[in-house]
């Protein structure tokens, strides 16, 4: 996959004029990891690096969040702080796309529900997402079991949500479950990548590609 050629079809602008910020405004991007993930975790850091490179950016600017405990993640601090990024401007929020890994989209998600009555997102990634998983720990036990209304995410996430899932997921092992579920509660588009576990590795040319194919400027924008 060459992920560069996607470069040629992003230019200034490209939103039509109904939406809330300019049309010149890239839209912003935040990421927020994994259980125990940290801004330099992961595939992180290299998405950031590829995203900055390119000339305009699609996305800028992009924010890997440092969150609260990220080896015991509890629901309050981290929707807080998913909070806390988009903040209360509603154009900042409008423009804004969020991609979660692992717990990083429960966070999302659950953020989304708290929002206010028409405010949303751009839209939202979940890479590695799932709604419940095998063998929960105790402390993973809240974010299965507590529970959220997923209309209101669906109309906060601008009825944007795209989910990225690998068919050898060791916590999520019943991938068509999985699958079916995000379809039929948050009506996610799901794309199913072979082999990649939990996406944990440092690159992935397809976690950008995605994130680039469904949320970037393009001239089909216009």
């Amino acid at each position: 996959m060459n992920v560069s050629l996607a470069s040629s079809t992003f230019r200034d602008g490209g939103m039509k004029a109904q939406m809330p910020y300019k049309e010149t405004d890239p839209r912003r991007l935040i990421v927020i990891p994994r259980w125990s993930g940290t801004p330099a975790s992961d595939w992180y850091p290299w998405i950031t690096s590829e995203l900055n490179a390119f000339q305009p950016r699609p996305f800028d600017p992009v924010v890997v969040a440092a969150m609260p405990d990220p080896d015991e993640p509890t629901i309050p601090a981290w929707v807080g702080r998913v909070r806390q990024l988009l903040g209360d401007d509603p154009d900042e929020i409008a423009r804004t796309v969020m991609v979660g890994h692992s717990v990083g989209c429960q966070a999302i998600l659950r953020a989304l529900a708290e929002l206010p009555e028409g405010a949303h997102v751009n839209g939202v990634l979940c890479v590695a997402g799932w709604l419940w998983t095998d063998e929960p720990w105790d402390s993973l036990i809240p974010w299965i079991e507590t529970p959220f209304v997923p209309a209101r995410t669906r109309d906060a996430a601008n009825r944007r949500i795209v989910v990225m899932m690998s068919d050898n997921d060791p916590y999520t092992f019943d991938w068509r479950a999985h699958r079916a579920a995000w379809q039929e509660r948050l009506g996610g588009s799901v794309t199913m990548v072979s082999g990649v576990e939990h996406f944990n590795g440092e690159q992935y040319p397809i976690i950008l590609q995605t994130l680039l194919d469904h949320f970037a400027h393009r001239e089909t924008d216009s």
